[in-house]
């Protein structure tokens, strides 16, 4: 690929994302959470005095570049009031339900140690580190002694409730998927009777949408009524062409009829969405490739700015929920699925039991229940578990961009009654690589007339990302965990990563890094990794960066990038066999001096030879978005039991909890743009129908 080609490219990717690539807000790499207990020895009650007024503190939450501001308002004894400032660069629906939830609930428990919102971790630790600054200045100013911010880190006390509840359909999840199977349901049962709808949708996290709501764009065929309004009813892709080229990626191992019903009903729901309920889409696109010829790719709009998007994004699904609840549809938040009520004898799921974050315990009885949980790939000990090493070397902890609520546990628990899985050790769902961890204490600089593509915000950079900028940069040397490279460095920020595994690193020379100090980056980074990891933009180019080996040292002190005398040294200090390595790197440096890279074909503009030491090595990591292979299903999204063939009685999967029967094991998700959040809502839409009809049977 050219150079020219490679920036395009990368402008592309930026501004056209793919599902779920959704870039769900609550991050790993940017939280800052205070995972101190809450103290059990507080100060007496009669030496705590503040001194009464209004105190600022900040701390940062998901975004490394901006950090979440707080004004708490004090009298002598007590918390009057909360103030969370939305001017940064926070996603804001999110951090909106951390206001709307945690603030009071600080507010009526006078404690900082009130639960974190689920979906909302990274902005819930910064108001939290924030509040506690404030005080901590409140308390100072009243004379109080040190310990004196004790009192204010009480654990409320949890319900000791258990209640039962009844309807006819259960749907445990409420992202894009349940969201939509909650709606479809009601939406059958209201034809049928007006006072017959009995759905319940429930969702751990403290606000509904997931991943669905913080997404770029859904996949989908020829929308008729769109395309009659706005391609003069003619087909935008040649469904036949289309489908052909999915199973011939898929070799055989997707379920062919499960492609067929995606491929099919995914236009009508796009209109659904659309007409019935208000969404809006922009024409389709082309997928990331030049071999993705197919317009499936419908973007949500507005889609300039992550923030701006992501707010109306949300907006959707608040008018989806609200057309819900006035059909007489029900819904709970903070209320987490953790077991299914499983009657052996008769092959029958009948319930849940559930657990709201203030304690109460559950018992959902339902005639069907339906899972929308959106994947494992919060859940180390899955992945681990799961993903297969049979083709890449997929098993381990992965780095996680993503919802971490979508943890797998009913997924498992539905395995451990007998479900069967398809495709579960597939690649996770992978668009972006960076470093596994980020340096923060280093000056930030604004990019004058950039604005951020996740954020909406002026740009900036700060020499605190040049490891970030260094794993993914075209013109290095990347290898996985024996040591071996394992694709064209150009493909490492986007396209291909997560063939290394769930690690991998960047080898780098004393020689090179010298060029940076002195000269700076030569070429952008490639791929969307300084968008949405770091602080939201790249280094520029010819920026020379004299703090380079300052900055190498804060990250070998964090333990992210390592450093030898020899190649040999550092492939010990990486657990590495030191030949394999250093044949790696000779290897390299001949396709260098040739111009010709014999194993990936990465153009000679990018082949920068391995110098002299002493050398470097960041760690990398692919971030995933979600996992991909899931639990087993028929066409009426029953779950079917380990055999294949038998159906768990009443038990459902929608969405990445069974999205594996559209794939293989042997590749990585699908590059046409959106396909897991058109799966998400073309599978909730139908099993909505299907359960609505069964439930009205029984």
């Amino acid at each position: 690929m050219s150079t020219k080609k490679s920036l395009s490219f990368i402008l592309v990717i930026c501004m056209l994302f793919s599902l779920l690539a959704g870039c769900s807000q609550q991050s790993e790499p940017a939280a800052q959470n205070d995972d101190t207990e809450p103290e059990e020895n507080v100060a007496e009650e009669s030496q705590l005095k503040m001194k009464p007024g209004t105190y600022t503190a900040s701390a940062t939450g998901f975004r490394l570049f901006e950090e979440v501001e707080v004004s708490v308002t004090v009298d002598e004894t007590s918390i009057l009031d909360i103030e969370v400032s939305m001017d940064n660069g926070e996603t804001k629906p999110i951090l909106q339900s951390v206001i709307d939830l945690m603030v009071p609930r600080m507010i009526e428990q006078q404690s900082v140690y009130v639960d974190t919102i689920t979906g909302a971790t990274a902005s819930s630790a910064a108001v939290r580190v924030a509040v506690m600054e404030a005080l901590s200045q409140a308390l100072e100013a009243g004379g109080s002694p040190a310990n004196a911010l004790d009192a204010f880190k009480k654990a409320p006390e949890k319900s000791t409730k258990k209640e039962t509840i009844n309807t006819k359909v259960l749907v445990v999840g409420m992202g894009g998927s349940g969201t939509v199977t909650a709606m479809r349901a009601a939406e059958k049962m209201y034809e049928k009777d007006p006072n017959s709808v009995s759905v319940l949708a429930i969702d751990k996290a403290g606000k509904f949408g997931g991943t669905s709501a913080v997404t770029s764009e859904m996949f989908a065929v020829n929308a008729p009524r769109f395309q009659e309004e706005f391609n003069e009813g003619k087909d935008y892709v040649n469904k036949a062409q289309l489908r052909q080229a999915w199973l011939d990626y898929t070799e055989g191992d997707a379920k062919t009829e499960m492609v067929d019903l995606l491929l099919d009903n995914s236009g009508k729901v796009v209109d659904w969405l659309i007409y019935e309920h208000g969404f809006k889409f922009s024409t389709p696109k082309r997928g990331f490739t030049e071999a993705d010829i197919y317009e499936v790719k419908y973007q949500y709009l507005p889609n300039d700015t992550g923030t701006k998007e992501y707010a109306i994004t949300n907006s959707y699904f608040e008018g989806l929920v609200a057309d819900y609840v006035a059909l007489g549809g029900k819904y709970m938040l903070e209320t987490e699925a953790y077991e299914l009520i499983y009657d052996e004898q008769t092959n029958t799921v009948k319930g849940v039991k559930a657990r709201k974050n203030d304690g109460t315990e559950y018992e959902i009885y339902a005639d069907a229940i339906v899972l929308a949980t959106g994947g494992f790939a919060g859940n180390a000990k899955m992945e681990e578990k799961y993903l297969s090493n049979e083709y890449y070397p997929l098993k381990g902890s992965w780095k996680h961009y993503g919802m971490h609520q979508n943890d797998g546990k009913m997924m498992e628990n539905a395995i451990s009654i007998g479900a069967g899985t398809y495709n579960i050790g597939m690649p996770p769902m992978v668009h972006v690589a960076g470093t596994t961890d980020f340096l923060t204490n280093f000056p930030k600089y604004e990019i004058p007339g950039m604005i951020g593509r996740m954020t909406g915000r002026p740009a900036v950079w700060t020499p605190g990302d040049i490891p970030l900028d260094m794993v993914v940069a075209s013109n290095s040397l990347a290898v996985n965990q024996k040591g071996e490279r394992f694709t064209s460095e150009t493909g490492v920020g986007m396209l291909d990563p997560w063939k290394s595994g769930a690690r991998f690193y960047s080898i780098w020379s004393d020689e090179q890094i010298q060029k940076i100090k002195e000269e700076g980056f030569r070429i952008a980074p490639e791929g969307p990794a300084t968008a949405y990891l770091g602080h939201q933009a790249p280094i520029p180019v010819n920026t020379p960066l004299p703090e380079t080996y300052e900055v190498l040292q804060a990250a070998i002190d964090k333990g992210y990038v390592y450093k030898a005398d020899t190649i040999a040294d550092l492939a010990k200090q990486l657990n590495m066999d030191p030949a394999t390595l250093e044949n790696t790197v000779a290897k390299y440096n001949e396709y260098c001096e040739t111009g010709v890279d014999l194993d990936f074909n990465k153009p000679a503009e990018f082949l920068d030879k391995i110098g002299s030491g002493p050398y470097y090595a960041i760690t990398g990591a692919p971030y995933c978005y979600s996992t991909c292979g899931g639990l087993d299903i028929n066409v009426n999204f029953n779950v079917l039991k380990a055999d294949g063939e038998t159906p768990i009685n009443g038990l459902y999967a929608v969405g990445t909890d069974s999205m594996g029967v559209l794939f293989t094991e042997k590749k990585p998700y699908v590059t046409f743009g959106g396909a897991a959040q058109g799966w998400a809502f073309t599978s909730g839409y139908l099993a909505g129908e299907i359960v609505a009809e069964y439930v009205s049977n029984k």
